[in-house]
């Protein structure tokens, strides 16, 4: 569809500028019958410029005198042609039988043709954004180096940070029947003595009520987990052993392990001093000074 002639002078790329752009005229709108020709005709501009028929510069000269700009169904089209060719060219790697094997200098042409057509807005900024690889964002977009410092950090404050919420402000309600819930789960005595089925219905049965108050709720499971964290140990400190502790254990089992080493960390994590055993300079600090005894 889309075949330029090599080495051609100025006026013969006019001539044949024309020539393509009535080609490209004739394909018409985006339908599902011209969808298909209009994808290979585009894909045919992009890999002209990859391979080194057409320059940059003459491909984007082409792709702006088209209706492109004003059509957005066309814009997204060529957004997918865009991001297909760019990984085909960039991205995959090169087997044996492949005559257009991934190169460097495939790699600068394109990025050379992106950073032209967001410059002569061909395609919005939006589109760019949305439609490539976040390598292949022209510079003027997104900057690639920030943008992966911005990622890296949010997702190693997702990873490593514990949301803090107000227990007395949001949802009492739910809070104050889950200490209800967990004062029961850990209160199961039974007289006369209850069967070993028995304990069981019960203790899972309390246990599902914590886990459908949590949802009903919408309770924080970080403020759930830390609340039988609590009562857990407050049990253990009872007596040994403490039968009265493994019902906790029933509900703990139901959350993450991973969350519950989260949580337990989180409620270390304030007990330590920042500034522990160090001055404001950073040398270790003096020890407090003791009262002289009377002699």
């Amino acid at each position: 569809l889309f075949q330029p002639k090599k080495s051609v002078t100025a006026a013969e790329w006019e001539s044949d500028l024309k020539a393509k752009l009535a080609d490209f005229a004739a394909l018409g709108k985006v339908t599902a019958s011209s969808r298909e020709n209009l994808q290979l005709f585009l894909s045919e501009v992009v890999w002209a410029v990859l391979r080194g028929d057409l320059t940059a510069a003459r491909g984007v000269e082409f792709l702006a005198k088209t209706n492109m700009r004003s059509r957005e169904v066309l814009q997204k089209l060529f957004v997918d042609v865009l991001w297909l060719i760019g990984f085909a060219a960039t991205e995959q790697l090169p087997s044996k039988d492949s005559k257009d094997a991934p190169s460097k200098e495939m790699k600068s042409e394109f990025d050379e043709l992106c950073a032209s057509l967001e410059k002569e807005e061909v395609l919005p900024r939006p589109l760019f954004a949305l439609g490539l690889e976040v390598e292949s964002l022209p510079p003027a977009v997104c900057q690639v180096g920030l943008l992966k410092k911005k990622h890296n950090q949010a997702k190693t404050k997702a990873r490593y940070t514990i949301t803090r919420y107000n227990l007395l402000q949001e949802h009492t309600e739910g809070y104050a029947k889950l200490l209800v819930l967990l004062d029961r789960l850990a209160s199961l005595t039974w007289k006369p003595e209850a069967s070993a089925e028995q304990r069981e219905q019960t203790q899972e049965c309390l246990v599902d009520d914590v886990v459908r108050l949590a949802g009903f709720s919408h309770l924080c499971p970080n403020r759930i987990l830390s609340m039988a964290l609590d009562v857990y140990e407050k049990r253990l400190t009872e007596a040994e052993p403490s039968p009265l502790a493994d019902p906790i254990i029933a509900l703990l089992k139901r959350l993450p392990r991973k969350r519950i080493t989260e949580v337990v960390v989180f409620q270390l994590l304030p007990h330590t001093p920042v500034n522990a055993g160090r001055d404001q300079r950073g040398s270790p600090a003096a020890p407090a000074a003791r009262p002289s005894s009377p002699s």
